[in-house]
């Protein structure tokens, strides 16, 4: 979706949330081609670390902005170019059983989504690998979240922290706890459904061989033997 200036500008000097809810960071300026349509745009995630963002990274929602992880936009390609590629293979088979293409077509085009297929096989280790490290950070935090909030309850009932002081503490670790769990899922679901995908494709193909293989051995070998019985009358 194309994001222009005009549709931001108002969030400039904002603070903006992931998908999760957490606040990423103060938007601070927008990169746009001369027809408006914005590029990247610059984020303050502290007074001493800033980040510039793609485009591809950001929502316009109700609420205002909302930045994707990098992760998802990851996951998300690859779940779509996995999708097309499976498709596409099925289609293919399909006009080919029904005698739509002639065999020449077909086994050019075939060898053309193998090889896209190859390719793209490579791509999903990498991100899967991404997206199990991800998760693994997300567990991380969320011990020391843990930690922290167990922390903070013993120096609570030791009363050496104030009730008001506790209570703020405590809702903050609780939230940011929860959020964290929420995107643990979320890399859980695209790992599934990266896996999922991946293996339709492979299925196709293999699909495609046992078949090939099937009509193979029915075909008489040239050259063998023909056995006649004689019926003696």
């Amino acid at each position: 979706m194309v994001i222009t200036i005009d549709q931001i500008e108002k969030y400039l000097g904002q603070n903006v949330k992931d998908e999760y809810g957490r606040v990423v960071g103060k938007l601070l300026t927008a990169y746009t081609q001369v027809t408006g349509e914005v590029e990247s745009v610059d984020v303050a995630i502290s007074e001493t670390t800033f980040e510039k963002i793609d485009a591809s990274r950001i929502k316009l929602t109700p609420d205002g902005v909302v930045i994707i992880p990098q992760w998802k936009v990851k996951a998300l390609d690859v779940e779509n170019r996995l999708d097309r590629v499976r498709r596409r293979m099925r289609s293919l088979e399909e006009l080919y059983r029904k005698g739509m293409i002639p065999t020449h077509a077909y086994e050019e085009m075939k060898r053309t989504l193998e090889a896209q297929f190859r390719v793209l096989k490579d791509e999903v280790g990498k991100v899967k690998e991404m997206l199990r490290k991800k998760i693994n950070d997300l567990e991380d935090q969320i011990i020391r979240l843990e930690k922290d909030m167990a922390n903070l309850m013993m120096l609570y009932m030791s009363n050496e922290v104030s009730e008001s002081a506790y209570k703020s503490a405590v809702e903050f670790l609780r939230s940011a706890k929860a959020r964290h769990a929420d995107e643990k899922k979320d890399v859980e679901r695209h790992i599934e459904r990266i896996s999922k995908l991946e293996s339709e494709a492979s299925e196709a193909r293999l699909i495609e061989e046992t078949e090939k293989k099937a009509q193979e051995s029915q075909i008489p070998q040239q050259g063998s033997p023909i056995q006649v019985q004689i019926i003696e009358t």
